[in-house]
């Protein structure tokens, strides 16, 4: 089959996701029949707090919140159990939440609806915080509309930042195999989009305002259609849906 002959998004994925985090996303690509490419736009590095200073900074708190997976990943070790062990842990999204209680092995406050911050702050346990102490467990930089709003619920919000996100270097030779067979892109955040524009030069752009776009959230979808995509495909959050949706294109395509 000639690439002018495939539909676009038909010859696989792209999986931008940092390094530990898009195996399993691959996997399940290769199982529905079709081939993916890993192209890491973010690469996660480290932090490491001050373990005396931070847990003095973070004794008494109530509330620990994790923004995501690599939030879970990289701020839970950093916790001694005294610190969290009377404290309530919430999470930003089914699939953050589901590896915080696997490794916390407690239970975790998390929206069944919608996988963000302004879902999270919804449920009624976020509703009145007065005098409560909240930490933000993340990485460095990014929204502070979480803070704020948790502050004007009279809360005291903290952050513990763990791990810094970098452009990584990285070789265009996936992207260009990719591109060849016509592979849709799959991006889940706003960071990891403007990194991969970054990463490329015009001509790479150009061949990518082309190609389908898989999001998971409206504000990766108008990031997206900003820079020149129109074929813009919004899905769940997780996996399984991120797979389905590719399914569901390939399929409406004819392959």
């Amino acid at each position: 089959m000639t690439t002018l002959s495939m539909s676009p998004g038909s010859g696989g994925l792209v999986v931008t996701r940092p390094i530990e985090q898009g195996a399993a996303l691959m996997r399940g690509i290769e199982k529905a029949g079709g081939r993916a490419w890993h192209l890491p736009t973010i690469e996660i590095s480290p932090l490491r707090p001050n373990p005396e200073r931070m847990a003095d900074r973070l004794r008494g708190a109530q509330w620990f919140v994790f923004i995501s997976g690599n939030a879970v990943q990289q701020g839970w070790p950093l916790l001694p159990l005294w610190l969290t062990q009377h404290a309530q842990l919430a999470a930003v999204g089914k699939q953050t939440a589901l590896l915080l209680k696997t490794i916390s092995q407690r239970e975790v406050l998390h929206p069944t609806e919608g996988a963000d911050s302004e879902a999270l702050l919804a449920m009624p346990a976020l509703q009145k915080l007065t005098g409560q102490k909240i930490v933000i467990v993340r990485g460095e930089g990014g929204r502070e509309w979480l803070k704020s709003s948790l502050s004007k619920r009279g809360a005291e919000v903290l952050y513990l930042e763990c791990y810094k996100r970098c452009l990584p270097h990285l070789s265009m030779d996936v992207l260009d195999d990719a591109l060849l067979q016509n592979a849709a892109i799959s991006v889940q955040s706003v960071e990891s989009l403007r990194n991969l524009w970054q990463l490329c030069d015009e001509a790479h752009q150009q061949k990518l305002q082309q190609q389908p776009f898989l999001v998971t959230h409206t504000r990766i979808a108008d990031a997206v259609a900003a820079l020149g995509v129109s074929n813009i495909h919004m899905t769940e959050p997780g996996d399984a849906a991120i797979i389905e949706g590719w399914k569901n294109l390939k399929a409406h395509h004819g392959h």
